[in-house]
């Protein structure tokens, strides 16, 4: 194990960071006590979540996600195409729950949507945004939420920034809700350029068809933030029927 403590002094390449990854999910107790690491803790979500308010729910959520933490690192872990089936994506959210490794934005919406199927009393609408900051552009996802009984909206989410993660389920619109993630990105100086709006995402966990992450593109940097949030109340409006409308013709979809 010498030759290990050896290896890995430096400053690690993307290369041997793989090689680590792959080392700790394989590595019994005794080797990872022998390297000072603790064997990776597998998070645990609460039962019988159903009972409880959904206010409740999607904390006990949102925090089951947030205990994976965020991977830092520029290896990624597992497979982060958005253009697959639903059904592929859950199950590469199953992989996340069972292997407990770090992830990133976009997996803790794979994670948000795993979690949430079958809450039928919930929308689930992806919300992406990007940004700019010193020259560099950023991108972020968050998985929007609302409960159409009280008509809040909300969201889960992972980010490097507290504020950039999830909220609560309080706001009246879509355009509040983005509203407030628009605040949120100002406290770290960065501008959102543009904010892309999907559409619900089925409950169904063998849905083999496609999720629409970006029906709706909307720009925000220079533009009459009044305005903006017109039309993304408009478009939250008419998201169910143009769901319904793209499984009857397949027409107008945005994947």
């Amino acid at each position: 194990m010498s030759d290990w403590r050896k290896r890995w002094a430096l400053p690690l390449t993307v290369e041997q960071t793989k090689s680590v990854a792959e080392f700790i999910k394989t590595a019994s107790e005794h080797e990872l006590r022998q390297l000072s690491l603790a064997s990776a803790v597998r998070p645990s979500l609460g039962t019988d979540l159903e009972l409880l308010p959904i206010e409740h729910r999607l904390r006990c959520v949102q925090e089951y996600i947030t205990s994976f933490q965020y991977n830092h690192t520029a290896t990624t872990y597992f497979d982060q195409n958005k253009q697959r089936p639903l059904c592929r994506i859950l199950s590469t959210a199953r992989d996340i729950v069972r292997q407990g490794l770090p992830i990133k934005c976009v997996e803790a919406v794979f994670l948000g949507l795993l979690l949430t199927s079958g809450w039928t009393d919930l929308d689930r609408v992806p919300v992406g945004f990007k940004t700019c900051v010193a020259g560099h552009v950023y991108r972020h996802i968050v998985l929007a939420v609302r409960h159409p009984e009280t008509g809040r909206w909300g969201a889960l989410g992972l980010s490097r920034r507290l504020e950039l993660m999830d909220k609560p389920l309080i706001y009246s619109s879509l355009g509040d809700l983005l509203a407030a993630y628009v605040a949120s990105y100002k406290q770290w100086w960065h501008t959102v350029l543009r904010i892309r709006i999907g559409l619900p995402v089925p409950h169904d966990v063998m849905y083999d068809g496609q999720v629409a992450w970006r029906q709706c593109c909307m720009k925000v940097a220079g533009e009459d933030w009044s305005v903006v949030s017109s039309k993304v109340n408009e478009h939250a409006v008419k998201a169910d029927d143009l769901w319904t409308a793209f499984l009857t013709d397949k027409k107008g979809f945005k994947p």
